[in-house]
C-alpha cells in the first residue's frame, strides 16, 4: 500500500486524512478492516453532468466526489471492494461540484487510481494496520549479505525489490610486509564487526525466515563463522538459535546483482526453499514431539486451539495460510482475532505455507495447532461430551 499524504482531520477532532493507493488484494482487506462506517471518502469518479435537449448528446468528465461511508461489499477472490455513501459538503461548507448533498453514490476501490480517506477514530489498531500496510519490510521474510574483501550490502528482500539498509566499506593495506599483514587482518577483523553490527541492528529475527550471505571466493564463508563467533562471544540467542536459517552461497560480485545471482541459481533452489521453510519445520518438529509424548502440551483442531486460546494458556500458535489467508471474510476475520489476542498475551503465531513440506503436514492435522505453555490435561473432554449427546 502507497501512503501518498497524511494530515490531521479538519472535520473529525480524534481523526486523519489519509491519501492511499492500495497494490495488491491484501492492501484491499486492510482497507476493508480500515474504513468504517460514517468514515469519508474522496475520489474521481466520471459522471454524466450535462445531457442535450433531444436527450441523446451526453457530457461525461471526471468529477471529485465526497461521500461518507454507509456500507461495503467485498469479495476477496474477485479483488472486489466497493463503498456506497451519501454525497456530504467539503471544508469549505460546498457541495460536490454538480452533485447535490445527500446523493447516494457508490465507489469502487481501484489499484489504478488514489483515493482520500478521512477516517473518524484512528486508533492504535487503525495505526497497526496502516504501518503493517505501507511498510515494505515488515512483509520481508528474507534478508541477504553480499560481499567481497572491503566491501558490503546489508539488504532485506520483499516481493518486488531489493532494499538497501547499510553499505559498509573498509579499505585494506595490501600485504607487502609483515606490519601491512597485521594491519591488513586488524581491518579485516573490524570490517566483520560492522557486518555483525549492521546485522544486528537491521534484522528482526522472528520475522526473518532465511538470510542469505553470498560473495565470490570464501568471503561469505569467513562471514558465517565470524557471526556465530561474535554471537557466542556476546550470548546473542536471536543468532545463535537461528543459525540453520543463514545460508552460504557463491556469486561472482560482491554488489547487488549478487543476490539475483544466487536467486537464480537453480543450485541454490531447493537450499533456499529449504533454509526458508526451516523455522516452520522446527516448530512442527517441536509440536509433533510433545503429541507423542501425550505431555498434554500439543492440541490440534479448532475447537481445541480455541478453548486453550480462552484459557490464554497458548505459547505458539500453528495455522496453515489457507486458513490465515482465507478468502471467505468471516472465517479470516475469526482467525485474525485469535490471532491478535494470542500474541497480546504474549504468545507467537507461525504461519506455515501449504506449498512446503510441513505445512501440507499441518493441512492434514485440521491445519490449526497449538503448544501450550503449560499440560492441559483435560482440554477436549467438553468436546467429547458434548458429542456424545449429540
Amino acid at each position: 500500500m502507497k501512503l501518498l499524504n497524511k494530515s490531521s482531520s479538519l472535520k473529525f477532532k480524534d481523526g486523519v486524512s489519509l491519501q492511499l493507493q492500495p497494490e495488491d488484494k491484501e492492501d484491499l482487506f486492510t482497507l476493508y478492516q480500515l474504513i468504517d462506517q460514517d468514515d469519508e471518502l474522496i475520489f474521481k469518479k466520471r459522471f454524466t453532468t450535462t445531457v442535450d435537449v433531444d436527450k441523446k448528446k451526453k457530457t461525461t468528465d471526471m468529477v471529485k466526489l465526497r461521500i461518507q461511508v454507509v456500507s461495503r461489499e467485498f469479495d476477496m477472490k474477485d479483488e472486489f471492494l466497493r463503498y456506497k455513501g451519501s454525497t456530504v459538503e467539503d471544508d469549505t461548507g460546498k457541495t460536490n461540484c454538480n452533485i447535490a448533498a445527500g446523493k447516494f453514490i457508490s465507489y469502487t476501490i481501484t489499484y489504478a487510481y488514489p483515493f482520500t480517506l478521512l477516517k473518524k477514530n484512528f486508533d492504535s489498531y487503525a495505526k497497526k494496520l496502516l504501518d503493517e500496510a505501507c511498510n515494505l519490510e515488515a512483509k520481508a521474510d528474507t534478508a541477504a549479505i553480499v560481499l567481497q574483501e572491503g566491501v558490503a550490502h546489508v539488504c532485506i528482500l520483499t516481493a518486488s525489490s531489493t532494499i538497501l539498509k547499510q553499505k559498509i566499506e573498509y579499505s585494506l593495506p595490501k600485504k607487502k610486509t609483515t606490519t601491512d599483514i597485521v594491519k591488513f587482518d586488524e581491518k579485516t577483523e573490524k570490517f566483520y564487526k560492522a557486518i555483525y553490527a549492521s546485522i544486528v541492528k537491521n534484522y528482526d529475527f522472528n520475522k526473518l525466515k532465511m538470510i542469505i550471505l553470498c560473495s565470490p571466493g570464501f568471503y561469505a564463508k569467513t562471514l558465517h563463522e565470524k557471526i556465530m563467533q561474535y554471537a557466542i562471544q556476546e550470548q546473542n540467542r536471536n543468532i545463535l538459535d537461528n543459525e540453520s536459517m543463514f545460508l552460504v552461497a557463491h556469486s561472482s560480485t560482491g554488489y547487488m546483482q549478487g543476490i539475483t545471482e544466487v536467486l537464480k541459481n537453480p543450485i541454490y533452489a531447493n537450499k533456499l526453499q529449504d533454509t526458508k521453510y526451516s523455522h516452520e519445520a522446527n516448530v512442527m518438529d517441536s509440536f509433533m514431539k510433545h503429541l507423542n509424548e501425550d505431555d498434554y502440551k500439543a492440541w490440534y483442531g479448532e475447537q481445541e486451539v480455541f478453548k486453550a486460546a480462552e484459557l490464554g494458556a497458548i505459547d505458539e500458535l500453528l495455522i496453515t495460510d489457507l486458513l490465515a489467508r482465507s478468502p471467505d471474510l468471516c472465517q479470516r476475520k475469526k482467525y485474525m482475532d485469535l490471532m491478535k489476542s494470542i500474541e497480546s498475551l504474549g504468545g507467537k503465531v507461525i504461519i506455515f505455507s501449504t506449498l512446503h513440506i510441513s505445512g501440507e503436514e499441518l493441512d492434514r492435522l485440521t491445519g490449526i495447532a497449538c503448544i501450550l505453555k503449560y499440560p492441559i490435561p483435560e482440554l477436549d473432554e467438553d468436546l467429547d461430551y458434548e458429542e456424545e449427546n449429540e
